[in-house]
C-alpha cells in the first residue's frame, strides 16, 4: 500500500515531465510520418516529372520524325522526276532506233542509228549515246531519224549542151537549199522536244511565249525536270529549316503564375515551332488534371537543349544551295546537301554535208545537201538531282524539365519551394533520305565515289578519240557527225567531262563547269538485290569512246535487261503507240521499284497499311482513283498523293515568305550557271561556221549551206568566215547569234540576258526560264504549302516497300516478312514500316565524348544502302557536328549512366 501511495505520488509530482515526454513523442514520430510522406511525396513528384520529361522527348521527336518521313518521301519524288526525264529522253526519244524498238542483241543497250549503206565507212554512227531525233512519218524503217545519212543530190558532169548546164545547176542549187532547210528543220523539232522535257513551265498565263508551244506534241503537257526538281528542292530546303527552327527556352503554360517564363505556350501556334509546342503539351499534360490547386503542375516549364549549332558561311556550298541568306544557313539538328549535276541531253541535228555517191566500177559521184546526223548536247547546269543527309550531323531532341514542389512540411524557411529537374532524349530511327550517290566530302563540289558507285548517273566522253576518224579532213576541230558540243584541248575550255578526276556537278564557278550525259539505275536488271558490277562500270565513272575505242558503256540504262524494264511501261511500241499510252508510262514509270525500295522512304496507301496490317503514315489517303497496265502486264493500282511541303508559307519563320525570295534564288543560280551556257553558244557557233564554210555548189559556188548554218546559229557571212579562219580565238567563237536560231534562242531563254544574244530578230525570242517561273510560282493555285501527284503502286511490289523498319528473326520477328508473334496468346503483329520511328536514347549518348559505350566499335551508324541491314564505312560516325551543348545542361553529362 504504502509502495503504492509512494508511486502515485511520484507520478503526480512528475505529471508536467510526463506531458513533455508526451508532447516530444507524439512531435518525433508526427514529423518521422511527415518525413515519410515528403519523401515519398518528393519520389513521386521526381518520377511524375520525369515521365512528363520524357514525354516530351518523345512528343518532339516524333515530330521530327514526321518531317524527316516528309523530306524522304519528297526526296523520292525527285528521284521520280528524274525517272520520268530519263525514260522521255532514253525511251520516248529513241524509238526511231531499231535495237530500241525492237530488241537489242547481247546484255548492252546500243543506241546507234543505221548507216544507209552497211558499205559506208563515213556515215556510220560511232557514239553509242541516246539523241532524241522524232518522226512521226517513219514507216518501214526508211524514216529519218533511222539513218545516220540522208544521201544527197548527185552533181553529174557537164554535159556541154548550150544553155542546159545552166538550168541544170540553179535547179540542183535550190533543191538542195531546200533540202538544207528541210533538214534544219528536223534539227529544230529534236531541238525543242528535247528542250520541252528538261525545261517546260506550265503556267496558266496564255500569252507568255513558251519553247512548247514550237515543239511536237510529245508529252509536253508535263513540267519540265529541271523547274520540277527545281521547286521540289525548295520544298524540301523549307522543310529542313522548320527541322533545324532554333531551341525553345522556359516554355510555360501561364506565365502569370509566378514562374521563370520566356516562352508562353500559346505563342508556339506556327509550323515551324510545332516541336516545342508538341512536347511541351505532352510534358505538361502527363501531369495530370488542371486546376487553380495543382502548383506543381501549372509550374512546369520545359527547355529545349540545344545542339551546337553549326554556321554554313561557305559561299553557295552544296548544305545552303537554294536557302536565302539569313538564319536557315545554321543547321542544329539536320543538315542536308543537294547534288546538283552538270547534264547534257543530246538532240540529232541533220548538217547538210557534200559527200558522194558510189555508182558501177567504184566510181564516185559528188553528191550535195546531204542530211548527216549529228549529236548535239543542250545543257541542263545544275540539276538538282537529290537531296543526301549529312552523316556529319546527328538527328535527336533533348529537353530538360522543371517544376516547383511543395511538401507538407518544409524546413527551407527562406526557399518556399523545390524545383525539380529531369533530362530525357530521343531520336528518330528507321527511315532514309536516299543514298550517297556520289562523293560530298568537298563543301561545293561533286566527285564520283569509288568503286564504280556513281558511274550509273553520269556518263563522261572521250572526245579526243572522235578526232581524226574521217578521212576527209583528219586534223580538222569538228566533222561532220561528231557529237557537239566538241572539246577544244584539255583545260577549262573544253565541253565534256572525261574522266573521273574532274567534278561532275556542284556549285561551280565559270569555265570549269564540264558536263555529262545523265543516265540512271532504273532497278535491279533481275528486280532483286544483286552483283553490281552487271550495271556499273568497270571504273568509278563511265567514259564513251568512239565505237571500237575504249570500255563498252555497260551502266545503268545500258544494261539491256534494266533498259527493258524501263520500256516495257510504254505500250504499243512497235504497233503503234498513243497519246493515252504515254501518258499512261510517265505515271507507271515513277511507280516503286525494288531499287527504290532498298535506298529511298517510299509512301505507301492506306488501304495498302490495312491489308497487311501495319503502322500507316498517311500520306497516301483515299481509294485508288485508276487501274493500268503495262507492256508486260503488269497492274498498277492509282492513288492521289498529297504532302505537306510548303514553298510559300505564311509561317512568320518560314524559309520563303513570298515569290520574291524565290525569284531571288533562281535568278542568282542561273546567273552562277551562265558561263558554262556561254560554252554551249560558242561550240554552236563552231558547227554553224563549219556548215557554212564547207558547203558551196560545186558548179557555181553558192552557198547552199548557209540557210542550215542559221538553223543553229545565225551569224554574218564575215563572222562565219572568221571562226573558220581562226577556229581558237575565243573572241570570234562568242560571236552573238541571234533568236532566228537555235543557239540564240536557247541562251536567250535559259540566261534572259540580252547581253549574250544579238538584239536582231528579237520577236523571235520566248519568255526566258526566269520570267516563267515567276509567273507560276505568283498563282497560288499552282504552288502552296501542300504537294500533290499521283501514285501508282505495282501490284508485286505491295509486301517490298517496307524497308525502313522490317525485324528478322535477329530482332523479335519470327520471319524475314517482319511478323511478331505473341508467344502467349498467339496473336501477332507486323512490324515492317515505311516512315520514321522514334526511340529513347540515352542523354550521353549525343555528346562526343563516349559514343564509344554505344556498341559498334564507337560508332553510331547513320544511313544504310541497299539491303536495310547492309552497313557501309562510310556511314558510320563516332563524333559529330551538333553533339549536345553543355552549356545547357545543369550536370555533368558523363556522369549520366542513363
Amino acid at each position: 500500500m504504502n509502495n503504492c501511495l509512494t508511486t502515485f505520488k511520484f507520478l503526480a509530482n512528475k505529471r508536467g515531465q510526463v506531458s513533455i515526454f508526451f508532447s516530444t513523442t507524439v512531435v518525433v514520430m508526427i514529423t518521422f510520418i511527415a518525413f515519410i510522406i515528403n519523401i515519398g511525396m518528393f519520389v513521386k513528384a521526381k518520377i511524375n516529372l520525369q515521365n512528363a520529361t520524357d514525354a516530351a522527348a518523345y512528343a518532339g521527336a516524333s515530330v521530327q520524325a514526321r518531317q524527316l518521313t516528309n523530306i524522304g518521301y519528297m526526296n523520292w519524288e525527285m528521284r521520280n522526276v528524274y525517272k520520268e526525264w530519263m525514260f522521255k529522253y532514253y525511251v520516248l526519244g529513241s524509238l526511231n532506233i531499231k535495237t530500241v524498238a525492237n530488241g537489242n542483241p547481247g546484255t548492252d543497250m546500243k543506241f546507234l542509228m543505221e548507216s544507209y549503206d552497211r558499205s559506208q565507212t563515213q556515215a556510220v554512227d560511232k557514239y553509242n549515246f541516246p539523241s532524241v531525233c522524232i518522226d512521226f512519218a517513219n514507216t518501214g524503217g526508211l524514216g529519218m531519224c533511222t539513218r545516220y545519212l540522208v544521201p544527197g543530190l548527185p552533181r553529174f558532169e557537164s554535159s556541154n549542151v548550150l544553155g542546159m548546164d545552166e538550168a541544170t545547176n540553179a535547179f540542183v542549187d535550190e533543191i538542195v537549199s531546200q533540202k538544207s532547210i528541210d533538214c534544219g528543220e528536223r534539227t529544230s523539232l529534236n531541238f525543242f522536244t528535247a528542250n520541252t522535257w528538261a525545261y517546260n513551265v506550265i503556267t496558266n498565263d496564255a500569252s507568255l511565249s513558251n519553247l512548247t508551244t514550237q515543239a511536237p506534241q510529245v508529252a509536253s503537257n508535263f513540267m519540265g525536270a529541271f523547274p520540277q526538281a527545281f521547286e521540289l528542292g525548295l520544298r524540301i530546303r523549307s522543310l529542313e529549316a522548320q527541322l533545324n527552327h532554333p531551341p525553345q527556352g522556359n516554355i510555360c503554360s501561364d506565365p502569370g503564375s509566378g514562374v521563370n517564363c520566356n516562352m508562353p505556350a500559346g505563342n508556339l501556334n506556327t509550323p515551324s515551332k510545332e516541336r516545342a509546342l508538341k512536347a511541351f503539351m505532352s510534358g505538361y499534360r502527363n501531369l495530370g488534371s488542371h486546376g487553380s490547386d495543382n502548383f506543381f503542375k501549372n509550374s512546369f516549364t520545359l527547355t529545349e537543349i540545344a545542339p551546337t549549332p553549326t554556321t554554313i558561311d561557305t559561299e553557295a556550298s552544296l548544305s545552303t544551295i537554294l536557302i536565302p541568306n539569313g538564319p536557315g544557313k545554321t543547321k542544329r539538328y539536320i543538315d542536308l546537301k543537294l547534288m546538283t549535276l552538270n547534264y547534257a541531253t543530246f538532240y540529232t541535228a541533220f548538217a547538210v554535208t557534200k559527200g558522194g555517191i558510189k555508182v558501177g566500177g567504184g566510181d564516185v559521184i559528188s553528191a550535195e545537201g546531204q542530211c548527216n546526223a549529228t549529236k548535239i548536247g543542250l545543257p541542263i547546269p545544275g540539276y538538282p538531282l537529290g537531296f543526301v543527309k549529312n552523316p556529319d550531323f546527328l538527328t535527336y531532341y533533348a529537353v530538360e524539365g522543371k517544376a516547383k514542389f511543395i511538401g507538407l512540411f518544409n524546413p527551407f524557411n527562406t526557399s518556399p519551394d523545390i524545383v525539380l529537374k529531369a533530362y530525357s532524349a530521343a531520336k528518330p530511327f528507321g527511315g532514309r533520305i536516299g543514298p550517297m550517290i556520289f562523293d560530298l566530302s568537298n563543301e561545293q563540289r561533286l566527285k564520283s565515289r569509288a568503286n564504280g558507285k556513281s558511274s550509273p548517273y553520269i556518263t563522261a566522253l572521250d572526245t579526243a578519240s572522235f578526232q581524226g576518224t574521217f578521212s576527209l579532213n583528219p586534223t580538222a576541230k569538228y566533222e561532220p557527225g561528231m557529237p557537239v558540243p566538241i572539246n577544244i584541248g584539255s583545260g577549262p575550255d573544253k565541253f565534256w567531262l572525261t574522266n573521273e578526276s574532274e567534278n561532275v556537278g556542284g556549285w561551280i564557278d565559270g569555265k570549269n563547269i564540264f558536263y555529262g550525259i545523265p543516265n540512271m539505275v532504273y532497278d535491279y536488271p533481275s528486280g532483286k538485290i544483286e552483283n553490281n558490277s552487271i550495271y556499273q562500270a568497270g571504273r568509278d565513272i563511265q567514259v564513251i569512246a568512239r565505237s571500237g575505242v575504249g570500255a563498252t558503256p555497260k551502266a545503268g540504262l545500258y544494261n539491256k535487261d534494266m533498259f527493258e524494264r524501263l520500256k516495257s511501261k510504254l505500250r504499243g511500241v512497235g504497233s503503234g503507240t498513243s497519246s493515252q499510252d504515254i501518258t499512261d508510262a510517265l505515271l507507271m514509270v515513277k511507280s516503286p521499284t525494288t531499287y527504290d525500295a532498298n535506298n529511298y522512304l517510299i509512301p505507301t496507301p492506306e488501304v495498302l497499311n490495312q491489308e497487311l496490317k501495319t503502322d500507316s503514315w498517311g500520306a497516301v489517303t483515299g481509294n485508288q482513283t485508276a487501274t493500268l497496265q503495262d507492256a508486260s502486264s503488269q497492274n498498277y493500282r492509282v492513288f492521289d498523293i498529297q504532302l505537306y511541303a510548303p514553298i510559300i508559307s505564311s509561317d512568320p519563320d518560314s524559309l520563303y515568305k513570298s515569290a520574291t525570295d524565290l525569284d531571288a534564288i533562281l535568278s542568282n543560280y542561273i546567273e552562277r550557271q551562265a558561263p558554262a551556257i556561254l560554252k554551249y553558244r560558242n561550240a554552236m557557233n563552231l558547227v554553224a561556221a563549219d556548215i557554212f564554210n564547207n558547203n558551196k555548189s560545186g558548179a557555181t559556188g553558192q552557198n547552199t549551206g548557209r540557210d542550215a548554218a542559221a538553223v543553229l546559229s545565225d551569224l554574218t557571212v564575215g563572222q562565219y568566215q572568221a571562226i573558220d579562219s581562226n577556229i581558237s580565238a575565243a573572241s570570234e567563237l562568242a560571236t552573238s547569234p541571234t533568236c532566228a536560231s537555235i543557239s540564240g534562242r536557247f541562251v536567250h531563254f535559259y540566261t534572259g540576258n540580252n547581253l549574250y544574244v544579238n538584239p536582231a530578230n528579237s520577236e523571235k525570242c520566248v519568255t526566258p526560264l526566269i520570267e516563267l517561273m515567276k509567273t507560276r510560282w505568283a498563282d497560288p493555285s499552282l504552288v502552296g504549302e501542300i504537294y500533290r501527284g499521283k501514285y501508282a503502286l505495282p501490284e508485286n511490289m505491295t509486301d517490298q516497300l517496307f524497308t525502313a523498319y522490317r525485324p528478322g528473326p535477329d530482332h523479335d520477328a519470327g520471319n524475314t516478312d517482319g511478323v511478331q508473334v505473341n508467344a502467349l496468346n498467339g496473336n501477332s503483329d507486323t512490324m515492317i514500316r515505311n516512315f520514321y520511328s522514334t526511340k529513347f536514347i540515352p542523354l550521353k549518348s549525343v555528346s562526343n565524348s563516349s559514343s564509344a559505350a554505344y556498341g559498334n566499335s564507337g560508332k553510331m551508324i547513320i544511313y544504310s544502302e541497299g539491303l536495310p541491314n547492309s552497313i557501309s564505312p562510310e556511314a558510320l560516325r563516332t563524333n559529330f557536328k551538333n553533339p549536345i551543348d553543355s552549356k545547357g545542361v545543369g550536370f555533368d553529362i558523363n556522369s549520366s549512366k542513363h
